[in-house]
């Protein structure tokens, strides 16, 4: 009884093989046809983006050279701020020198003045 249950079901899938297989022919032939119209939209589309594109890169072209000059006067001002802060640097410096200079004068001429006084620098009351 099995075996002729297995017999008849393999007489049924030897017809009904090449049925299915015609049937997944043709779903695979329908599947290319549309994957081809796929492919043939999107090559329209991408012919009709390719003068929006010319048209973006023309723009950017007119753009590059204000921002060329931008960056010109950026790295001008970059430049001139480095200066100024080194110029101010150095006459912080040459003021504290000048300011010293002055002290030891005043105290040399206060020494001079009175050689037996003993001058101190100014101190803060300790308490």
């Amino acid at each position: 009884m099995v075996d002729s249950l297995l017999i008849s079901l393999g007489d049924v899938c030897r017809q009904l093989l090449p049925i299915l297989g015609a049937v997944a022919l043709v779903f695979l032939c329908i599947a290319l046809k549309r994957l081809g119209t796929l492919l043939e939209e999107v090559n329209k589309t991408l012919q009709n983006l390719d003068p929006a594109v010319k048209s973006v890169n023309s723009s950017l072209e007119k753009v590059q050279a204000p921002l060329d000059t931008v960056v010109k006067y950026s790295h001008t001002l970059d430049d001139m701020h480095d200066k100024t802060v080194d110029s101010v640097k150095r006459m912080a410096e040459s003021a504290s020198e000048g300011v010293e200079k002055v002290k030891d004068y005043v105290v040399d001429m206060i020494r001079e003045a009175d050689p037996y006084d003993e001058v101190r620098p100014y101190e803060e009351n300790k308490e």
